[in-house]
């Protein structure tokens, strides 16, 4: 399986639930700017959402992941996906935009979302 494009979901002046849908073993691509990953947590125990980054500092220095704890919470946490950093590189696949990794995916899911 590969990973899952997800689109994100704009968010309206009359406001948004978004539409939440479960991530794969695989983790996400999602796109980077001013959008946020909605993630919701049903499952037994807290769970880890890493968001990758490819980029480098210096040409050598690798820059740290964002990883975020996200609790069993019915309330999504919101993970901002600003960062250039977590930018995918030219060149290679998923050219400028990020990947997202889930340390457990049974009773989670996911939205990304963006105000205009």
């Amino acid at each position: 399986m590969a990973r899952t494009s997800v689109a994100a979901q704009s968010v309206p002046g009359a406001g948004l639930k978004p539409t939440l849908t479960a991530p794969t073993v695989d983790g996400d691509v999602v796109p980077v700017g001013r959008y946020y990953l909605a993630v919701v947590n049903a499952g037994s125990g807290a769970i880890t959402v890493t968001v990758q980054t490819p980029e480098k500092v210096s040409g050598d220095l690798d820059v740290a992941e964002r990883v975020v704890a996200v609790p069993v919470d019915p309330v999504p946490t919101l993970i901002p996906l600003s960062s250039t950093a977590y930018r995918r590189p030219i060149g290679g696949p998923d050219p400028g935009r990020a990947y997202v990794d889930y340390s457990a995916v049974a009773s989670v899911t996911r939205a990304v979302v963006t105000a205009p």
